[in-house]
């Protein structure tokens, strides 16, 4: 049973973030927050319900811009968007690996993001199509990019009275492709074991621009920046995305837990690095 709580649901953004200053919990799809709530974990007596607030609604793209999400843009949404499954592959094949159809259906990205968690499967594939989010507070907004978002576990670039409001992903160019990857141990509603997200430009046979980013492989979702450079400006060859496999690993800080050891997660990370890139590189071909 949920503990007592205050409800706020307020129309204007400078409402919504003076609330959140004064210690309200924000809530968009619940599906964090409540569960929290109700496990005990989380005894908040306020909560402010902020799905009625313009700036984070809606949801459009433009050839020339890109992907102008509303943080409210819930999982299910972004699944179902065919300019998501024919330009952003990898953002549909994370956001349609979240939970259920029914978690989907509530949670949002803007609440993705913000949860923090590791491994998330919505925030890597953002990392690699190169994400900007636009947090507003009561002195105005302010973009950040999304891998300087995350300064630690459970710790964002945002002040108390902030609040994320949009995501904005630049749209990709031609020859260029995605993947992302979920690794678990069953086909059910787990949480990932490892997450792998590329993203490749090619120029040819030429890896023209390269993102990477890991989930459960740090504790923040992270990008692989040391690889990215290893690979950037090469000719793609079945020895260099074996050698990006073993690069990766030393920029990678997967922690044991009862699901999986920290050894197992690295012999994970070094095989998925490879099939990941390898996919991401066929479907720019194809373009």
């Amino acid at each position: 049973m949920l503990p007592k709580f205050d409800l706020y649901m307020p129309r204007t953004i400078q409402e919504a973030c003076r609330l959140k200053a004064e210690g309200a919990e924000v809530v968009a799809g619940g599906t964090d927050v409540f569960v929290n709530m109700h496990g005990g974990k989380d005894r908040t007596a306020k909560v402010v319900d902020v799905k009625g607030v313009p700036e984070l609604q809606g949801h459009t793209f433009d050839p020339e811009r890109g992907l102008d999400l509303g943080a409210l843009t819930t999982h299910r949404e972004i699944e179902l968007w065919d300019v998501i499954r024919e330009r952003y592959p990898a953002m549909f094949e994370g956001c349609s690996r979240v939970g259920s159809v029914q978690i989907r259906t509530r949670g949002t990205l803007g609440g993705n993001i913000c949860n923090g968690a590791p491994s998330a499967d919505s925030i890597g594939p953002m990392l690699v199509h190169d994400a900007q989010v636009v947090v507003t507070g009561l002195k105005g907004s302010r973009e950040v990019p999304l891998k300087e978002f995350y300064l630690g576990l459970k710790k964002l670039d945002m002040g108390p009275d902030e609040l994320l409001t949009r995501i904005r992903i630049p749209a990709p160019p031609d020859h260029s492709g995605s993947h992302y990857i979920k690794y678990t141990r069953r086909k059910a509603m787990d949480l990932a074991l490892l997450g792998v997200s590329a993203y490749v430009e090619l120029d040819g046979d030429v890896l023209k621009k390269v993102r990477l980013a890991l989930t459960t492989a740090a504790p923040v979702p992270m990008r692989a920046e040391k690889t990215e450079a290893l690979l950037t400006g090469q000719l793609v060859s079945s020895s260099l995305l074996a050698a990006a496999g073993k690069t990766v690993l030393e920029e990678s800080h997967p922690r044991s837990s009862w699901r999986s050891s920290a050894e197992f997660r690295l012999a994970l990370l070094e095989e998925l690095t490879v099939q990941a890139l390898e996919k991401a590189i066929g479907r720019a071909k194809e373009k």
